[in-house]
């Protein structure tokens, strides 16, 4: 059995691939170490903290008396929302834009499409003014007048964003990469819509949605600034984010240093960023197949 040689272009290739594969892991694994260094033996460091295996730090940060478990549950209840309901929406949408023929289809989308053009920081404003003043909600009148309306409340986590356009850009795509027959055959069996839907086209879906899947929860994981504006007065409801910077702000308190201390301290700081990236991390590993055949697509003869 002869062996493989390797040209010298795949060697240079496979050169390249390692050497960014070893810049794009050296933050993370930067960062996992000085988290379970103390300040000084990361003070002493030079180019990677040695560490020391001081876990203090994760000691502070999932001690009792934090909110952590609170924000991080928040946040999967977030997450949980923003993937059923978008997701259904996107399917439905993707289906009925891609398979149904009715007038005026095209501009519609067209139009949907449009929204993409404008960033998203421009309807906060907006978006904030009508929670704001949501009738007979937070206090207000018939007329969204005299109360704080849905600020500070968990329906300000909700309702924004529960139409994607991307998400359903991307499923009315791979609905078109789909044959028709398989419908075609399904009917002839006495399927219906729904049926159709659940029985046919979800199995071959599951690489677009599972590009759903990673993207909301990241983008939900992440999500700083939108929080920040509608529920930076109700602790009790803040995600992972929100929390998580504020507090990077006080880790002297969740260590028990003196106030005043002006060492800063970025091992703590590490630990919360380490906690806060490794889960869509693991995300992405378990579901990196599947991603990967969402990006490319697929496509069906029939």
């Amino acid at each position: 059995m002869s062996k493989r040689t390797l040209s010298p272009n795949t060697i240079l290739i496979y050169a390249i691939l390692i050497l960014g594969s070893i810049v794009m892991a050296y933050p993370l694994a930067f960062g996992v170490a000085a988290s379970i260094s103390s300040v000084q033996a990361y003070n002493e460091s030079t180019w990677f903290p040695i560490p020391d295996f001081y876990l203090e730090n994760y000691i502070a940060l999932f001690r009792a008396q934090s909110r952590i478990m609170l924000w991080i549950v928040n946040t999967l209840l977030r997450i949980g929302w923003y993937i059923l309901l978008p997701g259904l929406v996107a399917v439905l949408c993707g289906y009925v834009f891609a398979r149904l023929n009715f007038a005026g289809r095209d501009t519609v989308f067209i139009l949907l499409l449009s929204s993409m053009m404008v960033p998203g920081i421009v309807y906060f404003v907006p978006t904030y003014v009508m929670l704001a003043r949501w009738p007979l909600a937070g206090g207000n009148d018939l007329y969204g007048q005299g109360g704080h309306g849905f600020v500070n409340e968990w329906p300000a986590l909700l309702i924004p964003g529960i139409v994607n356009v991307f998400y359903i850009f991307l499923m009315r795509q791979t609905f078109y990469s789909i044959a028709k027959d398989f419908e075609e055959a399904a009917r002839v069996d006495g399927a219906n819509t729904l049926q159709i839907l659940a029985r046919v086209y979800l199995p071959m879906l599951k690489p677009a949605i599972t590009v759903m899947v990673i993207f909301q929860s990241v983008a939900i994981w992440n999500d700083y600034l939108w929080p920040l504006i509608v529920t930076g007065g109700n602790e009790a409801i803040w995600p992972v984010a929100l929390g998580f910077q504020r507090i990077m702000f006080s880790s002297g308190a969740f260590k028990g240093q003196p106030v005043g201390n002006v060492l800063t301290d970025y091992p703590f700081a590490f630990t919360v960023a380490t906690v806060a990236t490794l889960p869509t991390a693991l995300i992405f590993l378990f579901l990196q197949r599947y991603f990967v055949e969402g990006v490319q697509g697929f496509a069906l003869k029939g």
